[in-house]
């Protein structure tokens, strides 16, 4: 069979199998207002199946053409944020249960939905190539489909996990997506992966607050364990960034002013709002995070006295490690706060004091790398002293 050939079928299987899948959409919201739960649940682990063959075995959007492509993806995108929102209505009208996770799922869902298909449609007009699917993207639509189905039968102790998952995973499909789009070349400049890296810290921070005050307790013991290990994973996530970044940027040579400014702006980003959600549940007094704070500010200013004079003022020694020993201390905080934990015998009467040390010795050598960035640059506040 001719290669053309042999494509145009490829193509008509995936639209065959993509567009009975949309339409499986229609039963399954029908059923979900009826309160067909077992019907919902078989049309759902039908849509799954379809979505696992059509992504993972067909592999049809590698070959399909770009604007099918896209307003395929468009139409999936819609039906999805229907049936997830179906769900949210049904729940608060039959059972007087407003779910905020779920409400924010759809949200950020709806937000993904729409951005992924203008950024899709402007490169189309532009005349470039659409990705195939990554398999982060794969993931992500397999994961709305099972948070599906574990809301539609009701298992309670996985749907807030089932929620969050989904929310990590289309964030990850996103940045896999821009990943592609920032290092192509016929795209738009290349963004070195160094610079991605430390970008990724600044847009996961926000989560980490959500995460962290999951609950809506202030007194972030009470957190679910998911939810603190969670937390304790994307700060070991940002400790790792933190060192890759730099640790790429010298080996391949792509070390940048843009680099340079934007890695301890990011590590100020993450490690503040961690101090802050320190303050609100009782780990840090707020004169330590204030201090924490002024340093920061200070040699930020310190930073752009610089920049006016033409000069990049690089990170210095212990300003690496005050980085490195604030990460350290914050997952200290963390791993304490875990449930295993916090249950050994007598390890509570350490912990009324534990996290007050760490934020004390943080504090402490924040300051001493606030002094040694001032005393180095001396050249610098003659100028203007």
């Amino acid at each position: 069979m001719p290669l053309k050939e042999k494509l145009r079928t490829i193509r008509m299987h995936g639209r065959i199998w993509r567009i009975f899948r949309a339409a499986l959409f229609i039963p399954l919201i029908a059923a979900i207002w009826t309160q067909h739960s077992y019907t919902a649940a078989m049309i759902t682990l039908i849509v799954l199946i379809i979505s696992w063959l059509s992504n993972w075995q067909l592999r049809t959007q590698e070959f399909e053409e770009p604007y099918y492509q896209l307003w395929l993806n468009v139409i999936e995108g819609i039906l999805s944020v229907t049936v997830m929102t179906s769900i949210l209505i049904r729940n608060y009208f039959v059972d007087n249960d407003f779910e905020i996770l779920l409400s924010v799922g759809c949200l950020f869902l709806f937000i993904r939905v729409v951005a992924h298909s203008l950024l899709s449609l402007s490169i189309l007009r532009e005349g470039k190539k659409l990705p195939g699917k990554h398999v982060w993207s794969k993931l992500s639509a397999t994961a709305i489909n099972i948070t599906m189905l574990v809301y539609i039968l009701n298992i309670d102790p996985f749907q807030q996990i089932c929620v969050v998952a989904s929310m990590l995973l289309m964030g990850a499909a996103s940045a896999s997506y821009l990943y592609w789009f920032y290092r192509d070349p016929a795209h738009r400049k290349p963004l070195s992966i160094a610079s991605q890296l430390t970008m990724t810290r600044i847009v996961l921070t926000p989560f980490f607050l959500w995460i962290f005050f999951y609950d809506n307790d202030l007194n972030y013991t009470n957190n679910h364990l998911v939810f603190k290990v969670l937390a304790l994973v994307m700060v070991l996530g940002f400790m790792l960034t933190d060192y890759l970044d730099g640790h790429l940027a010298r080996k391949w040579g792509e070390v940048s002013t843009l680099g340079k400014y934007l890695d301890p702006f990011s590590d100020k980003i993450s490690n503040m709002t961690i101090f802050m959600c320190f303050i609100a549940t009782g780990y840090a007094p707020v004169w330590m995070v204030a201090l924490i704070y002024f340093r920061e500010a200070s040699v930020e200013t310190l930073r752009t006295l610089a920049a006016a004079e033409g000069l990049v003022m690089p990170a210095r020694r212990s300003g690496k490690w005050k980085t490195a020993l604030q990460g350290i201390g914050i997952v200290a905080i963390l791993v304490g706060a875990l449930d295993p934990i916090q249950q050994l015998e007598g390890f509570q009467k350490v912990w009324q004091h534990f996290p007050t040390i760490v934020m004390g010795v943080i504090t402490a050598i924040t300051l001493g790398s606030g002094i040694d960035y001032f005393v180095s640059s001396k050249h610098i506040l003659k100028k203007y002293v």
